[in-house]
Formats: C-alpha cells, structure tokens, sequence
C-alpha cells in the first residue's frame, strides 16, 4: 500500500513537471482594465503580438472595463494561476485600495515587467506671466489659493501630482484650486482659454499644444534628466523641493502563479523589448519605455502604493 501511495505520488509530481514544462500548450489571454484603443490597450496589444511569437502560442487581449479600472483588475486577480492569464495592472492599483474602491493591492499580483512610463509635468499657457517653474512655485507659496490647476478628473494621477508638487512645498491641497476635467486634452484647451493658470499633465499628453506655440513646458516630475523629456527642467533639480512622479504600467500574472512560468514570461519579454516596437510606440506617442523585471517591479510597486497612499491622504486633510 505504502509503495502504490508512493508511486502515485511520483506519478503525480511527474505530470505536473511535465504540464510546466510544456507551458504554453493551449492560448493565453491578457486582460486590460481599460477601454480598446487606448495607449494602455495598444501596449497590451503590442505585448500580445511579441509574447505570441516568443511563446509559440496565440496570445488574445481582452479588455475588462468598469470601476474605474476595478473590475478588470478584480479579474486578473482572481483568474487561476496557472500562467494562461496575464494582465496589465495600471498605477491605479496603488491608489484604488486607499480610496476605498476596493481591496486589491499590488499583493495581488506576481509583476513579469513595467512596461509604460508617463512622467507627471507643469504647463502654462504660452502668454503666462510664470517663465519657469521657480516663478510658478515662488507665487503659489506667497498667494496660496489664488491659482487654478487641471489635468484630469478629480483624485486622478494628476491631480495627485499636483497634491505631491504642493506637499513637497510644505503647503497643504487647497493651496491651488483643482478644476476637474475630462482628461489632459480638455485641461490643455482650459489652459489656453484661460481658465486655468497651469496644468499638471504629462509632457506627451501636452506635447502636440505644445508644438503649437500654444502651451510651454516648465518642468517634469522626472527623477533626472533623461529620455523623451530631457531637455525639460526636472522639478527637483530646479526647485529647492525633493518630488518626482510617474504614472505606469505593467505586465502582471496573478499572485501564485508558478515561478518557472513567470521566468519564462520575463525571458520572453526582454526579447519583445529588444525587438523595439513598443519603444517606437510610445515615442510616437510621447511616453517612455524603462521596462523593470520581477523582484524589482514588486519593490516599485510597493514604493508606489506608498507613495500614492501618503499623496490620497492629503486629500482627506
């Protein structure tokens, strides 16, 4: 008896070996939280393509969308960990959790690579009386609450990276009036109006009023110089306050899913990014590539949830 246990029990461990090994053996699906068509989408859908190739086995998108991102994250969360559904997991997963939308946190997930990077920014219109971002930052901590910002909906990546830029002054929320919108477009034509004073969008969202003459750049959130936006003066090098932020994405499996398969899948996209695609992709489109593998995505991520939790508690001050 205790040898037929034996033997079943090193059959079994022989199946699942050989079922591991032969991942991929039937298609993969990626969920996006968000709308077709969308840079998050057409990202996932440039992934898809390159891991299909890499993999030898189909690879379909499917876009999940509801909750202001909850639902599809809900559902990569809760898919069966068994490497045949992955998902891209936005920043709002560190934000959603502290604002009480739902329980899923970065813990949810295994990360395989960050994949988009949109670093936060500081416009004025063209005529603004504020030359650069010393001028903009000297008057709001000398008139707090006499200014007007957007870029976005109200709690939104960008209204949070104006909460942070203000923070950084020492100054609380309400020290610049946040005028909702319906996206970094609608903001950017608020701003030239003269709606607004500045806006807190990203440098590649501004990028085509910029190109205009009718809209100026005065800084990046970035960490250092570099990339797309390099010739933009960085807020914490110019400025006297440490502040950098970015919104992003990644490619992520559910929490459990086995190491040899996340291996694989990390394998797999340092050959995508090297096949450059997604790199012309998002300078088309104004974004950056810094892709960050495994281990150090989840570090990031927990930095991120940290970061966005102490930023949404500013709000309820």
């Amino acid at each position: 008896m205790k040898f037929a246990l034996k033997s079943l029990a090193v059959a079994s461990l022989f199946v699942s070996a050989s079922a591991l090994a032969a991942w991929p053996d039937k298609p993969i699906q990626i969920i996006v939280p968000w709308g077709a068509g969308g840079n998050t989408d057409t990202v996932a859908r440039l992934v898809a393509e390159g891991l299909q190739k890499q993999l030898g086995a189909n690879v379909n998108v499917v876009n999940r969308t509801g909750g202001a991102g909850v639902v599809g994250h809900d559902a990569i969360a809760k898919a069966k960990p068994d490497g045949y559904t992955l998902g891209i997991a936005t920043v709002e997963i560190a934000m959603m959790h502290h604002q009480g939308m739902t329980a899923l946190s970065y813990k949810n997930y295994t990360p395989i690579t960050r994949l988009a990077v949109n670093l936060g920014g500081v416009q004025v219109a063209a005529n603004s009386r504020f030359e650069n971002i010393t001028q903009l930052t000297d008057y709001i901590k000398a008139n707090p609450g006499k200014l007007k910002a957007s870029g976005s909906g109200l709690n939104s990546g960008w209204h949070l990276n104006l909460i942070g830029m203000l923070d950084s002054m020492g100054l609380p929320a309400n020290s610049v009036t946040w005028v909702p919108s319906e996206g970094s477009s609608a903001a950017q034509m608020e701003l030239v109006s003269g709606g607004i004073d500045f806006t807190t969008s990203s440098p590649g969202e501004a990028k085509s009023m910029v190109d205009a003459g009718m809209t100026r750049n005065l800084a990046t959130m970035a960490e250092k110089p570099e990339g797309l936006y390099k010739d933009i003066p960085v807020f914490q090098q110019t400025t006297p306050y440490k502040y950098s932020l970015a919104t992003w994405n990644s490619l992520v499996v559910p929490a459990g899913t086995p190491d040899d398969i996340a291996q694989k899948l990390i394998a797999a996209m340092k050959t995508v990014f090297a096949d450059g695609k997604l790199q012309e992709f998002a300078t088309k489109q104004g974004f950056e590539v810094y892709p960050l593998f495994g281990a150090d995505m989840q570090t990031f991520m927990q930095q991120e949830d940290e970061k966005y939790g102490k930023l949404i508690s500013k709000l309820k001050q």
